[in-house]
C-alpha cells in the first residue's frame, strides 16, 4: 500500500493553522464557473506554507476544495449537490463534507481515497444550497483571516 505524505496530525495543524488570503481576488460568478485562489500560513515552523481553494458553482453541483499546495492532498471540500460518496463503512449521500483521514485511506486500500465524508451540517459547516455561504463555513473553519481580500458574488438571471 502506498503511503500518505500527511498523518491525521499534521493534516489537522494545516486545517486550524492562521492563515491569510494571498492577494486580492474578484469574482462575480455565474453558473458552470470555477476557479481557484490561494492562501498562506502565518506560522513560521509551517514555513509559510500555501495552500490552495479550487471551486465550482454550479445550479444544485457546488463544490469547493480546500487543499495542502505542498502535497496535492485535499485537506477539506464541500460537496453541495444530490451525488454521494463511497466510504470505507459506506454511502453519504446529497449534501457533504470530505475530511483528510488516514484510517479512511487504510480501510478502503485503494491506493487513492484518503477522505471520509460526513453529511452536513458538520462541526461549524452548515448545510445550505448557498456557495457563498458555504464559502465562508469553509475559510471560518480553516481559520483563514483577510477574506475582505476575496470579493465573490454570484450574478443572478436579473443581472443577465
Amino acid at each position: 500500500m502506498e503511503e500518505l505524505q500527511l498523518t491525521n496530525n499534521q493534516a489537522q495543524e494545516l486545517i486550524k493553522c492562521l492563515k491569510n488570503v494571498l492577494g486580492t481576488y474578484e469574482k462575480k460568478l455565474s453558473n458552470g464557473d470555477k476557479g481557484q485562489f490561494s492562501l498562506k500560513s502565518n506560522n513560521n515552523s509551517l514555513k509559510n506554507r500555501t495552500f490552495q481553494v479550487n471551486y465550482l458553482y454550479a445550479t444544485d453541483n457546488i463544490h469547493i476544495n480546500f487543499m495542502d499546495a505542498k502535497t496535492k492532498h485535499t485537506l477539506i471540500r464541500i460537496n453541495l449537490d444530490s451525488k454521494f460518496h463511497n466510504n470505507s463503512d459506506g454511502k453519504v449521500r446529497g449534501h457533504r463534507v470530505e475530511i483528510f483521514s488516514e484510517a479512511e485511506f487504510k480501510a478502503k486500500d485503494d491506493s487513492s481515497t484518503y477522505v471520509k465524508a460526513h453529511p452536513l451540517p458538520f462541526g461549524t459547516i452548515r448545510d445550505t444550497n448557498d456557495f457563498l455561504i458555504a464559502m465562508k463555513d469553509l475559510l471560518n473553519y480553516t481559520n483563514t483571516h483577510k477574506q475582505n481580500h476575496l470579493q465573490l458574488s454570484i450574478i443572478s438571471q436579473l443581472d443577465i
